[in-house]
């Protein structure tokens, strides 16, 4: 778990995003879900530490596949809420689809762009 910058928001493992107070908690995958999550719960969405805020949201936006609970971490491909894991993204949707798990589109473009970019990387 890493410290964000924003008050009570922490960057888990698999990448998303935690809110804690008290006892309870708010996940979402995104910061700006996350944000939508704690007005919708009354709680305050503040910023204490501006650069480290500012390096969030940079990884955050860096961190959007195109595909749903994929996430990008190191050199890795991983589908959220499971061990699942490739250098391949092909090899990790093959993984998923095996194990009866969703594998879907969130943003054909990007979707498209990063299978592009990563059979390039097999190709040589």
């Amino acid at each position: 778990m890493k410290f964000s910058g924003f008050m009570n928001v922490y960057q888990l493992d698999d990448m998303s995003w935690e809110y804690q107070f008290g006892e309870k908690s708010l996940k979402a995958n995104t910061l700006k879900e996350l944000e939508v999550l704690v007005s919708l719960y009354g709680l305050k969405w503040n910023i204490l530490d501006e650069n480290l805020a500012n390096k969030s949201i940079e990884a955050d936006k860096n961190n959007v596949t195109g595909f749903l609970n994929v996430y990008r971490k190191d050199d890795m491909w991983y589908y959220r809420g499971s061990d699942l894991k490739s250098h391949s993204l092909e090899v990790l949707r093959k993984k998923v689809l095996k194990e009866n798990l969703e594998w879907r589109e969130t943003d054909k473009d990007l979707a498209y762009k990063n299978m592009k970019l990563d059979s390039r990387k097999f190709k040589n």
